[in-house]
């Protein structure tokens, strides 16, 4: 009895089996006579449309895109690239009405119009360097004023032209829906041949303005620096002479050894050159992490633009991540000289600015005097200690304010 059980068991299995392989060959059939008919009509409404962002053209392109997912399931891969195509269209739709160029014009007309007064501003503060920032917006209005219409005009005609080849990219991409793979790769040309002439037409109008955009974006540097420059100046912990002008400022850190040293602001003006360390320092951590911190902030040297006596640049660390200034000073100078490390700014361009300040032709760019004054109290320094009556030594040098006797100390006001 034990061994008929076994045996009716091992029927039934072959007949499930058997079973299950003759369903699987009556519905493969069907499917197989499915992919040869015409797309249901649920096919095309579950064609995702573009967001409603998009410009009316736009939407245009994504019914064709529609019509075109559910007229490919004959081709192998038709939908998922219709639908690439789709996409591509629906972006130059929004780039071929070339919004950015639009946007930079304004930006233009927007600089044009309130720099002016901010460098009116920084004048009212006391700056009284780079005058040739008042002329050069001035020309940069002639140059815009010149301009503005041809670039409008120009934009409006690219976007004339566009928006018929954008026309017949659409014809392309709706014949490409109910075509086979030759239709598909015509309408991938078309696109691409769109995109390519929105890519021309935007680099073409910009070109028109660009040479205005870029100095206009110098000016709006300029202008922040000087900013920053005054807005250091009135937080320092020094004072400026009555007749001294700051020139520029930049973070920097003062080497003090190969790979270390204080950070801070290093400021020039037309008689001195300060270093100010500026930062904020760990004094406690608990496992690494700073628990406690303290603001530094003290004059660690000024010296007179007389006593520098040369400026080298040099780069150091990984690709010449460091940018240093060597500043080697004279002998009567406290310091015989310092490294400084420049940041957020070009080392060549600092050691140039020094050396006009040095030579005096940084005079050139004064939009008001010099305080004649002053200049003339430190031409009538005396050559005898008040107190002592020694003869005085000493080298009258730009930004000097007093002198020290070395025979008894005395400090003689110029």
């Amino acid at each position: 009895m034990a061994t008929k059980k076994v045996t009716s068991l091992k029927k039934s299995t072959t007949s499930k089996k058997t079973g299950v392989s003759q369903k699987t060959v009556k519905t493969k059939k069907p499917l197989t006579k499915q992919t040869t008919t015409a797309p249901r009509p649920s096919a095309i409404k579950s064609v995702k449309r573009p967001p409603s962002h998009i410009s009316s053209a736009a939407v245009g392109a994504a019914a064709v895109g529609g019509a075109a997912a559910a007229g490919a399931v004959a081709v192998a891969g038709a939908p998922a690239e219709l639908g690439s195509l789709q996409d591509r269209l629906g972006r130059l739709q929004e780039s071929l009405l070339l919004n950015e160029a639009r946007q930079e014009m304004g930006d233009i007309e927007s600089g044009l119009s309130m720099l002016p007064a901010e460098v009116e501003a920084l004048r009212t503060r006391g700056y009284v360097f780079r005058s040739f920032l008042d002329q050069k917006l001035r020309v940069l209005a002639e140059q815009w004023d010149e301009t503005r219409d041809r670039v409008a005009q120009e934009i409006d005609r690219r976007t004339r032209d566009l928006e018929m080849d954008a026309s017949a990219a659409e014809s392309a991409l709706r014949q490409a829906a109910s075509g086979g793979s030759a239709a598909i790769g015509r309408a991938s040309s078309t696109i691409d041949t769109l995109e390519h002439k929105v890519g021309a037409a935007q680099s073409a109008v910009e070109a028109l303005y660009e040479n205005v955009q870029t100095n206009l974006q110098q000016c709006r540097t300029q202008i922040e620096q000087i900013r920053w420059l005054l807005d250091q100046v009135d937080e320092a912990t020094f004072e400026l002479y009555p007749a001294e002008d700051p020139v520029l400022a930049v973070r920097a850190q003062y080497m003090k050894s190969k790979k270390d040293g204080p950070e801070g602001v290093l400021l020039v003006t037309d008689e001195r050159l300060i270093f100010e360390q500026k930062e904020e320092v760990t004094t406690k951590k608990v496992l690494f992490i700073a628990t406690e911190k303290e603001k530094l902030q003290e004059t660690l040297f000024a010296v007179t633009v007389g006593q520098i006596e040369e400026v080298k640049t040099s780069q150091k660390g990984f690709l010449g991540s460091k940018q240093l200034l060597d500043i080697v000073f004279t002998s009567d100078a406290d310091l015989s000289g310092v490294t400084m490390r420049v940041i957020g700014a070009d080392n060549d361009e600092w050691a140039a600015l020094i050396g006009r300040v040095r030579s005096g032709e940084i005079a050139n760019e004064r939009t008001s005097p010099k305080d004649e004054t002053a200049v003339e109290a430190a031409r009538k320094a005396p050559t005898k200690c008040t107190t002592c009556g020694a003869t005085l030594d000493v080298e009258i040098v730009r930004g000097m304010r007093e002198i020290k006797c070395d025979y008894c100390g005395s400090i003689i006001r110029l």
